[in-house]
Formats: structure tokens, sequence, C-alpha cells
């Protein structure tokens, strides 16, 4: 709801107020936070008195200090020496900026070349001229009142005869006044992303970028300001995002008197966007979000955004398939015969669609050669994708195919016919990442290449699924039909994003899943277009802990897409438990990538039972209330994270352990949000492994037991004891408040049957359920 009084204007969505007003012809921001009355705001201004010692009077106004205001958009040239939100200037230089306020509209209609999001309740826009240089700045606020997110952006319009050169144009700021803040960021690398950073901002300048044409690994374009003793349920935070998929900066200010400015947009590093007369520049769109009661809270309205008003409509709340992928199982090396036997493996372990991976298609047996040339290697698949593909719908599954567009192999007859289409610097040689080179999104011609290319390949058989890759960041940048080389990071995101809009609306039916070498690439700008993305190259469980918690501060379930592997795991050779890969990988879209046909049979038929057990919930766990249990990021050896329907009624809580220490604190799972009545809370039911106990079977054994002998793996095969089990009736306040205190864990002695047998990188899924409800867990058997 959007609501204006004399030139005041308050923005509220169900639970927080944004209010700003105009004083001066300038735009002064008052108040975000918890919802307030609309009435005077006298209460709420920043008062002015007295002597500013070198402050500059904003027009020679007295006492008007734009140094010491709290604006809602920032400029360079009056008398704010903060960071500004834009930064322009002319050919002759002159980095003067002096945007008044003009007039309003409420709910115009609005159309830009970036992604945004879809269904806003009301949007209001603000247009602000500087008359002497025949300009106007457009600031567009969207509400989405259920969500709790107000998002922001702006047009740039230059109605003089004169090219206007945009060093800096930030989508969104927040001037705030707090005395301690800090700032979470979501930091890491190839395998290792978004793992959760806490920082004190004291004074100066912190930032959070993103160099390498992606929105990228490093860092994720998501962060929240919060309070030192805000936590997972109580105390304030305000997070941030974007709905862009390239270089991004946030940037935080802080003054000697704890002011602090919050600006975040595209980067301006290495940006210099020549805006020609009469046109015009739009900004992407910046997203905001407040809670007074902790991060879960936070994050629950960011989820409710994506779901509701980033992912594409025909997936929004439709259930993903479970996949199998055959990268780890064959890379490379693999025929039509070997992915048919693959195939037939995943139809009976109840896998729904089947996804052949990278090596389909040119002369491509390593990663050295042919990407670019998407045609089908007939050696591999005599009979093309149409005849795989027919082959695997007949056994009940879809087909799903995976594509790298954006790049090319020197190695490949796309290099040799069009050299010039790669990006690389005149006259220099090109640095390559994986032996590839990147496209040139920013010629019309590659867009086009790509377009076309792509829909003969989704018309040539049945595709239900395309799994799309970008496996290197962009360097050299340089393209050869753009006059201003400071425009090429922006404009190759503008051509990315041309490409899958065509491609997206050409074929609404086709499930697209993101990937950047993993996650180099997830942020909200993608899942305008891809509604999942697989969130780290890396499956093994202990880094998929840090990665997919860190993960769900910002993004739903829905869209994160997680795969079971093998053991040894292929990226850090550590082996954990299947019981554990997979409770894990139900928090999230789920998927498997191992190689069924040379699994034992006790592992086949794990997996079996544990697809079964995932489809039974799977709307749950997909489109659920997921929360983190305290303390998440105080303790990285146990944690806790849980899921809920939207009515109170069912959840599963997933508690994961990395190692096993003696002497440990006992485990309390606490769950909040839970409805006045009675809840079941219960262990599913899992088996132990006598390999596990090493030399301790001999306990218990009325013969000598080699330790891993045959005997000992034999017995491994057919004789698995049942774990623990509990169950307890809570009442769901008291569920919060005390919490169930679990039976302890194994330390060495005194195993019986009501202790917890968990180990290093073990693992529990409990479900809860209101007492009387119709949901009831059908017998299910899970074994290690």
């Amino acid at each position: 709801m959007i609501s204006i009084r004399d030139h005041l204007f308050h923005l509220q969505t169900k639970q927080t107020s944004y209010v700003f007003s105009v004083e001066h012809d300038l735009l002064i921001h008052h108040y975000y936070g918890a919802n307030i009355v609309f009435e005077n705001i006298n209460h709420l201004t920043t008062k002015l008195r007295g002597g500013a010692g070198t402050a500059v009077e904003y027009e020679g106004k007295p006492q008007v200090y734009v140094d010491r205001l709290p604006l809602e958009y920032a400029l360079f040239g009056t008398g704010d020496f903060r960071e500004p939100a834009l930064l322009l200037h002319n050919p002759s230089g002159g980095f003067y900026s002096n945007f008044k306020f003009d007039r309003y509209e409420i709910n115009p209609k609005l159309l830009g070349p970036l992604p945004e999001a879809r269904q806003a309740d009301d949007v209001l826009m603000i247009i602000l001229k500087d008359e002497s240089r025949q300009l106007e700045l457009h600031l567009v606020y969207k509400v989405f009142e259920k969500a709790n997110i107000i998002s922001r952006y702006a047009r740039l319009i230059n109605n003089s005869d004169q090219v206007v050169i945009v060093d800096r144009f930030f989508s969104g700021q927040l001037d705030l006044e707090r005395n301690q803040l800090e700032i979470m960021t979501f930091d890491g690398a190839w395998a290792k992303e978004r793992h959760v950073h806490i920082h004190r901002l004291e004074g100066g300048i912190f930032i959070n970028d993103s160099k390498c044409g992606a929105s990228s690994n490093r860092h994720n374009p998501l962060t929240i300001l919060k309070d030192p003793q805000t936590t997972e349920e109580a105390g304030e935070a305000f997070g941030f995002n974007l709905v862009y998929s390239g270089n991004h900066k946030t940037l935080v200010e802080t003054m000697p008197n704890k002011q602090r400015r919050v600006l975040w947009g595209i980067s301006d590093f290495g940006f210099n966007y020549h805006l020609q007369p009469q046109e015009s520049f739009v900004s992407c769109e910046a997203v905001m979000s407040y809670s007074n009661q902790g991060l879960n809270q936070l994050s629950q309205h960011f989820h409710d955004f994506v779901n509701h008003h980033i992912i594409p409509k025909e997936f929004s709340f439709k259930n993903r398939p479970v996949v199998l992928n055959n990268w780890e199982a064959t890379y490379f090396n693999f025929n039509e015969r070997k992915i048919i036997d693959l195939a037939k493996k995943a139809r009976d372990v109840g896998i729904e669609l089947f996804v052949l991976d990278d090596g389909w298609f040119g002369k491509r047996n390593d990663d050295r050669s042919s990407l670019g040339d998407w045609d089908v290697n007939l050696k591999k698949l005599p009979r093309g994708l149409k005849g795989l593909a027919d082959k695997i719908t007949a056994m009940g599954m879809k087909f799903g195919l995976w594509v790298e567009p954006e790049m090319l192999n020197e190695d490949s007859e796309l290099y040799r016919k069009h050299p010039n289409w790669a990006i690389k610097f005149p006259k220099a040689k090109p640095s390559t990442g994986r032996n590839q080179m990147v496209l040139d999104l920013t010629n019309p011609d590659v867009r086009t290449f790509l377009k076309t290319k792509l829909r003969e390949i989704l018309n040539s058989a049945t595709i239900s699924y395309i799994k799309w890759d970008y496996n290197r960041n962009i360097t050299d940048m340089y393209g050869t039909t753009l006059s201003n080389q400071s425009e090429f990071m922006h404009r190759y995101i503008l051509g990315l994003y041309d490409v899958l809009q065509y491609l997206t609306t050409t074929f609404p039916q086709v499930l697209f899943e993101g990937c950047a070498s993993g996650g180099n690439r997830f942020d909200l700008g993608m899942l305008c277009f891809f509604p999942q993305i697989w969130t780290s190259d890396n499956t093994d469980y202990v880094e998929r802990l840090a990665i997919q918690t860190g993960t769900s501060y910002g993004y739903p379930l829905s869209v994160i897409s997680n795969h079971v592997s093998t053991v040894p795991n292929h990226q850090t050779l550590r082996t954990t438990p299947l019981s554990s890969r997979f409770n894990l990988a139900c928090f999230g879209v789920l998927g498997y990538e191992l190689n069924l046909c040379e699994e034992d049979q006790n592992t086949v038929k794990m997996i079996k039972t544990q697809i079964a057990f995932y489809k039974q919930y799977r709307h749950l766990w997909q489109f659920g209330r997921m929360y983190r249990s305290e303390p998440t990021i105080f303790n990285h050896n146990r944690s806790g994270l849980y899921v809920m329907d939207h009515q109170q009624n069912l959840g599963i809580y997933g508690f994961f352990q990395i190692l096993v220490h003696p002497d440990m604190s006992s485990d309390v799972v606490k769950i909040n949000h839970l409805s006045d009545d009675y809840y079941v809370f219960y262990n599913l039911p899992q088996k132990l492994n006598v390999l596990d106990f090493g030399g301790l079977i001999n306990i218990v054994s009325p013969i000598h037991i080699k330790v891993n002998g045959k005997i000992h793996r034999l017995l491994s095969k057919i004789y698995r004891p049942s774990a623990e089990k509990e169950r307890y009736v809570v009442h769901g306040k008291a569920f919060f408040a005390a919490g169930v205190k679990l039976n302890p864990q194994f330390m060495g002695t005194g195993f019986n049957k009501e202790v917890r047998v968990i180990g290093d990188f073990g693992s529990r899924l409990y479900i809860f359920t209101k007492i009387n409800h119709k949901y009831r867990l059908k017998r299910t058997k899970l074994m290690n």
C-alpha cells in the first residue's frame, strides 16, 4: 500500500513501513522498519540546528546541510560528500548534478530492458529534474505487501543535445542511523560458494562486489545488515539483493556520527556509460526487506518474494522432478548403450528425469574442443538426440540435456568460421579458462546464432529440461560492435537476458536449470528465467552443509538444486554416509549423480527407498517454510534445518553433525513458528552399518571377526541393526521455549537401543506433525 499526503510518502507492506518526504525540493528519508501509523512525522525527521563546521548549505538555504541529511538518492556536487548513488558528467568535464523533485505518478506503465519482479501490489514513480542539464531521473518504488519487500530501480533520461557520461548508477540507497551494525556477506569460491561471513561496521567504507562479469561465487549480491545481538529468531535485520547477474556492488559507508549509507546496484568498476541525446538508461532492480524478529523472518520475506514474484510463472509452486545426471557417472566416456543402461537403472529406482551432460556434441571427448559446435556426435549417439530421447521417454522418464551456449573452444568449427565472435582484446593473446573462450553476446549476430541453434536443438527431440552451464569468467573485455568498450560488461548481461527471454518464452514448458561451474551466477536475475540453479559443483556432505545454509538466507528451497553423489566424493575425496548425503539434499530440489550400474544392491535399494520418501513429501521439501535452528551461525559442528507447511501442520527437522567429540553437550531441538497445539515428534527409522563399529563388533560376536574382512563385509550386507527410536509429544509453544532433549550420542561405551549412533558426518531426519492431523508417516526404512 502507498499512502501520500502533502508530499509525504508512506510505502507499507504487511509488516514494514518505509517513509520519505519532499523538503527543499529534495527527497528526505525518514524511516524504514516495523509498521507505524501514518501520521505527522515530526518525531522522525532529522533536526539540523546551529553551526555545522565545514558543512555546506544547499543552494545557500539556511541550515540545509545535505551532507548531514538522510537522503533517498544522493548526488555529487551540491554539498553531500558521502558516497553518491549517481555520478555523471559531460564530455567537457564537470561532475555536478542537482536533481529536484518535479512530480510523482502512481502505478505507471513501465517496461525496461532488464528482468524484474512481477505482480507488484503498488508502484510509485518519483520524477526529478535537473533543469540546468535537461535531464530527468525517475525513481521507481515497487511494493510487494505479503512478501514484505520493497524494490527500487532508476531511469535516467537525457533530454539534452549532448552526450552524458554515467560513471555510477546505483539502483538503491538506504540512509540509516544505527549505533552498532554488522554486515553479513555470502562469499566463497568455486566449490565453496556462499559461506556466511560477519563483519563489524566501525567506520569507513565496506564493499561487497563482483568484477568477473557474473554475480560470482566470490561475493553473492545478497547482503544483510543486522544488530550485533540479532539471532535467527530475534532482533533487527535489513536485507538487500539485486535482480541482476553481472558485476554488482554493495557499498556501506559509516560516518563518525554512526550515520550509515547503503548503496547497491550495478558495479561502477570499469563502468562508463555514454547516454546519447534523447536516450534513457535503466538500472537493475534492487530489493530490500526488514525484520524485527531475526534472520529467519528476513529469509521468509525473501523466500516468499522469489517464489511468488521472481520464478517464471509456469513453474511457480510446480513440483520439480527428481533427476539423474550422468556427469560423475561417465564424464565424457559414454555411448548410447552405456546411457541406456544407466537410464534403466534410474527408472527402476524412481528417477523421473534423465539428464545427458557434457560430451554429446562435436568431437567432444574432453574439455579441449567442440564448444560451439552444437551438432550431435553420431559416433556416441548413432540415433541422435531424438533416438536417445525417445528411448528414455518410452521408459516413463523425461529427457534433459546439458548445454554451455555462451562458450566456445579455439578447436571448434565455430571459432574457425567466426574467430571475431570470441571475446578477445585486439592484438593480444586471449586468456582461457577450462580451455575455452566466451562468446561476445554484445554482438547481435552471436545472439541470433544462439537463438537459432538452441531452437533447433529443442525442436529436434522431446527435451523437457535444459541445464545451462557457464564454466569460466570474462576476461579480455572487448566487443567488436561496441563504440564504447566501458559498457561491455553491462551490455553482455543485456545480451544474455535477450537470449534467455527468447528461449524461455518460445519454450515455456521446458525446465531450465542454471549452472555456472556450480553457483557462480546464483542470483535473482537468472531466477527470472531459470526456476532452479545448481547450487555448487561440490556435492560433499560437509561442504554442502555450509553452502546450502548460506544460500538459504536469501533463496528458497525451490531454487536450490542438490544431488546425492558417490563416495569418496569427487571434489573432496571424503567418504560420508549415504543417509547424510540424502538427508541434506532433501532440503531443496533432489537429484542423483552417480553410476547406479556400479553401486551395490544395498545402495541401489536404499536409493529407491530415499526417492520414494522424498516424493511423499516433495511439495513440503520444495515449497515449505524453511528455517535454520539456533545457533546455526555460531556452531558449525552441529546444526539443524527444518521445513514445515504453511499451516503449521507438518514438518521435517534435519539434524546434521560434522565430527563427534567426547562428552558433547546434549542435542536440544527447538522449533519455532508452530501453532498452539500438540505435536508428535519422532525420528525417521534408520539402519546402522556394522562396518562403522570396527573391532567393537567382537564384543558381541561369538566368533572373532577380522575388521573389514570378508565375514565383516558380508555381515554388513545381510544384517543391519535398527538405530534408536525416539518419539515425543510436545506442545507447539514449548517446542521453542524448552525444546526436545534428544537421547545421548554413543561415546565409546554404554551402547543400547536408545543411544544415538551418529558418528562423524552423521545426521537424522525427524518428523513433527500436529496430533490428529491427516498426514501420517508411512512406514519407511532408510538405511545408512
